[in-house]
């Protein structure tokens, strides 16, 4: 569990590093899910997923459709089989994917 958690902060806190995706929730505790504000990023979170898809990472599930106030927001699950280097990856390509 304690992993989990631990890798799930790791992703959350890399993920804002991306400019145009920011974390709500995010100072609230996370066990190994979370949720990613794309909005900002002017991509949609389909759009992101397919491109992610292109490059062989599977994207977040899309949360505009069961709870639109939300926007395009993207739920992201992180276990402890997942390393970091993992992580770093999956944030790297979303950074290619917006930019």
């Amino acid at each position: 569990g304690e992993r989990m958690m631990t890798r799930t902060r790791y992703a959350m806190e890399r993920m804002t590093e991306l400019p145009g995706v920011s974390i709500p929730f995010g100072s609230s505790h996370h066990v190994n899910e979370f949720v990613a504000d794309l909005g900002p990023s002017g991509r949609t979170v389909a759009e992101v997923n397919a491109a992610l898809l292109d490059r062989g990472y599977l994207g977040g599930a899309d949360l505009s459709r069961a709870f639109p106030a939300l926007g395009q927001c993207a739920l992201y699950a992180v276990t402890e089989v997942r390393t970091q280097a993992e992580i770093d990856g999956l944030v790297e390509v979303i950074a290619e994917v917006l930019s």
